[in-house]
């Protein structure tokens, strides 16, 4: 019975938070390979097509928003804020495109995030979804290969 509760929480944790997250805690709970890379990339499926399907619609309601506050103010300036994180962002996807910016998502970024920022950013929901799946598969198969020796190794110093 514990095993199931070990692979539930390794699922729901894949759906947010996946390289740092997820794959480190199904190694910890001595998965094998196939297991964390199975459970792992599930998780991570389910969180991204949760969250880009989630995305519109808060898009949509921040834009409704935006545009309440200035019809209750017409005085009010539309400025746009460009701040380094825009840039950033901004800069990865001129030179990287969406298959650049889905390989970074369950890397650095919280797949919520991702999922919202390649929504805003990009057009094609299929594409973006497709590009993250790939990615999402990808991080799986290299965090089960590159973490299992290294738990493996503290494993074997420690006890």
């Amino acid at each position: 019975m514990d095993a199931w509760w070990e692979i539930l929480l390794v699922f729901l944790f894949s759906t947010i938070k996946f390289f740092f997250g997820g794959v480190p805690l199904a190694l910890g709970y001595n998965f094998s390979h196939l297991e964390s890379i199975f459970v792992t990339s599930a998780g991570g499926f389910t969180g991204v097509a949760i969250f880009v399907s989630a995305s519109d619609k808060l898009i949509a309601f921040f834009k409704k928003r935006a545009a309440l506050k200035r019809l209750n103010n017409p005085n009010l300036p539309v400025k746009k804020k460009f701040t380094r994180t825009n840039r950033i962002i901004i800069g990865v996807k001129r030179r990287f495109g969406l298959w650049g910016f889905a390989m970074i998502v369950p890397f650095l970024i919280p797949i919520p995030l991702g999922c919202f920022l390649a929504v805003r950013y990009f057009d094609n929901k299929i594409q973006i979804m497709s590009a993250l799946f790939v990615s999402v598969m990808f991080w799986a198969v290299v965090g089960a290969f590159l973490y299992k020796p290294l738990f493996d190794a503290i494993r074997y110093y420690i006890l």
